[in-house]
Protein backbone atom coordinates (compact mmCIF):
# COMPACT_ATOMS: atom_id res chain seq x y z
CA UNK A 1 0.00 0.00 0.00
CA UNK A 2 1.29 3.57 -0.70
CA UNK A 3 1.70 5.38 2.33
CA UNK A 4 1.94 8.50 0.44
CA UNK A 5 -1.08 8.21 -1.69
CA UNK A 6 -2.91 7.95 1.73
CA UNK A 7 -1.37 11.17 2.76
CA UNK A 8 -2.00 13.13 0.20
CA UNK A 9 -5.47 11.70 -0.17
CA UNK A 10 -6.20 12.60 3.44
CA UNK A 11 -4.63 16.38 3.00
CA UNK A 12 -6.68 16.81 -0.15
CA UNK A 13 -9.60 17.05 2.53
CA UNK A 14 -7.45 19.64 4.92
CA UNK A 15 -4.51 20.53 6.52
CA UNK A 16 -2.77 18.36 9.14
CA UNK A 17 -0.15 17.69 11.23
CA UNK A 18 1.57 14.38 11.79
CA UNK A 19 -0.30 12.69 14.50
CA UNK A 20 -3.84 14.15 13.84
CA UNK A 21 -3.17 12.57 10.75
CA UNK A 22 -1.91 9.00 12.01
CA UNK A 23 -5.57 9.36 14.11
CA UNK A 24 -7.64 10.49 11.17
CA UNK A 25 -6.03 7.67 9.01
CA UNK A 26 -6.50 4.95 12.09
CA UNK A 27 -10.14 5.72 12.41
CA UNK A 28 -11.30 5.82 9.07
CA UNK A 29 -8.77 2.80 7.86
CA UNK A 30 -7.80 0.87 10.52
CA UNK A 31 -9.88 -2.50 10.13
CA UNK A 32 -8.54 -2.81 6.67
CA UNK A 33 -4.87 -0.52 6.01
CA UNK A 34 -1.89 -1.12 7.97
CA UNK A 35 -0.41 2.44 7.96
CA UNK A 36 2.87 2.20 10.68
CA UNK A 37 3.03 5.36 12.92
CA UNK A 38 6.46 5.96 11.88
CA UNK A 39 6.09 5.78 8.19
CA UNK A 40 3.91 8.67 7.86
CA UNK A 41 6.55 11.07 9.00
CA UNK A 42 9.04 9.28 6.89
CA UNK A 43 6.73 9.90 3.77
CA UNK A 44 5.87 13.32 4.90
CA UNK A 45 9.76 14.25 5.09
CA UNK A 46 9.64 12.90 1.57
CA UNK A 47 6.52 14.22 -0.03
CA UNK A 48 8.12 17.92 1.24
CA UNK A 49 11.26 17.27 -0.39
CA UNK A 50 9.28 16.48 -3.76
CA UNK A 51 7.34 19.47 -3.18
CA UNK A 52 4.37 17.53 -2.98
CA UNK A 53 3.35 18.76 0.51
CA UNK A 54 4.28 21.97 2.22
CA UNK A 55 4.56 22.66 5.84
CA UNK A 56 2.16 26.04 6.41
CA UNK A 57 2.57 26.50 10.28
CA UNK A 58 3.47 24.83 13.47
CA UNK A 59 1.43 24.42 17.08
CA UNK A 60 2.54 24.45 20.46
CA UNK A 61 0.33 22.92 22.72
CA UNK A 62 2.09 23.51 26.26
CA UNK A 63 6.01 22.42 26.36
CA UNK A 64 5.63 19.64 23.80
CA UNK A 65 7.58 20.58 20.80
CA UNK A 66 5.98 22.07 17.34
CA UNK A 67 3.38 20.11 15.64
CA UNK A 68 3.73 21.05 12.04
CA UNK A 69 0.78 21.52 9.77
CA UNK A 70 0.95 20.54 6.39
CA UNK A 71 -0.96 20.71 3.43
CA UNK A 72 -1.14 19.85 -0.65
CA UNK A 73 0.68 21.37 -2.97
CA UNK A 74 -0.38 21.83 -6.77
CA UNK A 75 2.69 19.07 -7.70
CA UNK A 76 1.04 16.99 -4.57
CA UNK A 77 -2.73 16.65 -6.44
CA UNK A 78 -0.66 15.75 -9.48
CA UNK A 79 1.03 12.88 -7.40
CA UNK A 80 -2.03 11.81 -6.23
CA UNK A 81 -3.98 11.39 -9.06
CA UNK A 82 -1.07 9.55 -10.86
CA UNK A 83 -0.18 7.08 -7.87
CA UNK A 84 -4.53 6.15 -7.53
CA UNK A 85 -4.44 5.74 -11.34
CA UNK A 86 -1.29 3.04 -10.77
CA UNK A 87 -2.31 2.19 -7.89
CA UNK A 88 -5.66 1.03 -9.51
CA UNK A 89 -5.17 0.21 -12.69
CA UNK A 90 -1.91 -2.32 -11.28
CA UNK A 91 -2.84 -6.04 -11.26
CA UNK A 92 -1.11 -7.41 -7.87
CA UNK A 93 -1.23 -11.20 -7.79
CA UNK A 94 -0.88 -12.35 -4.04
CA UNK A 95 1.52 -14.90 -3.02
CA UNK A 96 0.90 -16.11 0.33
CA UNK A 97 3.93 -17.25 2.10
CA UNK A 98 1.65 -19.97 4.22
CA UNK A 99 1.19 -21.79 1.07
CA UNK A 100 4.75 -22.18 1.07
CA UNK A 101 4.71 -23.31 4.69
CA UNK A 102 1.90 -25.86 3.92
CA UNK A 103 4.21 -27.16 0.97
CA UNK A 104 6.64 -28.39 3.42
CA UNK A 105 4.34 -29.40 6.54
CA UNK A 106 4.88 -32.95 5.44
CA UNK A 107 7.49 -32.77 7.82
CA UNK A 108 5.24 -32.33 10.29
CA UNK A 109 3.25 -34.53 12.29
CA UNK A 110 -0.16 -34.78 10.76
CA UNK A 111 -1.86 -34.33 14.11
CA UNK A 112 0.28 -30.79 14.32
CA UNK A 113 -0.39 -29.69 10.80
CA UNK A 114 -4.17 -30.28 11.09
CA UNK A 115 -3.81 -28.27 14.75
CA UNK A 116 -2.02 -25.60 12.80
CA UNK A 117 -5.12 -25.71 9.72
CA UNK A 118 -7.34 -25.08 12.85
CA UNK A 119 -6.13 -22.45 14.51
CA UNK A 120 -5.72 -20.86 11.50
CA UNK A 121 -9.14 -21.13 10.88
CA UNK A 122 -10.22 -19.38 14.26
CA UNK A 123 -7.97 -16.60 13.54
CA UNK A 124 -9.58 -15.67 10.48
CA UNK A 125 -13.16 -16.71 11.87
CA UNK A 126 -12.74 -14.04 14.79
CA UNK A 127 -11.69 -11.05 12.03
CA UNK A 128 -14.36 -12.14 9.91
CA UNK A 129 -16.68 -11.40 13.31
CA UNK A 130 -14.24 -8.03 14.66
CA UNK A 131 -15.04 -7.36 10.72
CA UNK A 132 -18.63 -7.22 10.78
CA UNK A 133 -18.39 -5.12 14.58
CA UNK A 134 -17.19 -2.10 12.84
CA UNK A 135 -19.37 -2.17 10.17
CA UNK A 136 -22.42 -2.09 13.13
CA UNK A 137 -20.79 0.67 14.98
CA UNK A 138 -22.83 3.32 16.34
CA UNK A 139 -23.62 6.06 13.91
CA UNK A 140 -21.23 8.59 15.78
CA UNK A 141 -18.76 6.52 15.37
CA UNK A 142 -19.30 5.23 11.43
CA UNK A 143 -16.71 4.65 9.02
CA UNK A 144 -17.39 5.89 5.48
CA UNK A 145 -19.70 3.61 3.28
CA UNK A 146 -16.48 3.13 1.34
CA UNK A 147 -14.64 1.65 4.10
CA UNK A 148 -17.80 -0.73 4.52
CA UNK A 149 -17.34 -1.93 0.71
CA UNK A 150 -13.55 -2.34 1.37
CA UNK A 151 -14.31 -4.06 4.58
CA UNK A 152 -16.74 -6.50 2.68
CA UNK A 153 -14.08 -7.43 0.31
CA UNK A 154 -11.78 -8.19 3.19
CA UNK A 155 -14.74 -10.71 4.53
CA UNK A 156 -15.17 -12.68 1.28
CA UNK A 157 -11.15 -13.12 1.27
CA UNK A 158 -11.62 -14.68 4.80
CA UNK A 159 -14.23 -16.37 4.45
CA UNK A 160 -12.86 -18.32 1.14
CA UNK A 161 -9.58 -18.90 3.34
CA UNK A 162 -11.84 -20.37 5.77
CA UNK A 163 -12.72 -22.55 3.43
CA UNK A 164 -9.77 -23.33 2.14
CA UNK A 165 -8.32 -24.24 5.39
CA UNK A 166 -11.72 -26.50 6.03
CA UNK A 167 -10.82 -28.11 2.66
CA UNK A 168 -7.18 -28.62 3.17
CA UNK A 169 -7.82 -30.08 6.74
CA UNK A 170 -9.84 -32.51 5.31
CA UNK A 171 -7.75 -33.71 2.42
CA UNK A 172 -4.83 -33.95 4.72
CA UNK A 173 -6.79 -36.36 6.96
CA UNK A 174 -7.79 -38.66 3.95
CA UNK A 175 -4.99 -38.36 1.78
CA UNK A 176 -1.14 -38.26 1.56
CA UNK A 177 -0.59 -35.31 0.04
CA UNK A 178 3.07 -35.34 0.45
CA UNK A 179 4.21 -37.98 -1.14
CA UNK A 180 4.65 -37.39 -5.04
CA UNK A 181 2.81 -39.79 -7.43
CA UNK A 182 5.51 -42.06 -7.71
CA UNK A 183 5.84 -42.96 -4.22
CA UNK A 184 2.29 -43.58 -3.79
CA UNK A 185 2.46 -46.01 -6.92
CA UNK A 186 -0.09 -44.09 -8.93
Amino acid sequence: MSVELVILGFLREREYHGYELKKDIQRRMGPWADVKFGSIYHALKKLVQRGAVEKVGAERRGTRPDRIIYRITERGEEEFLSLLKKLLNGFQRIYPEFCIGFYYAGNLPREEVAEILTQRQAQYEELVETFKQVKELPAHQKIPRVSEVIIDHAILHMAAEVEWLKMARRRLGEEDLYRSPEERGT
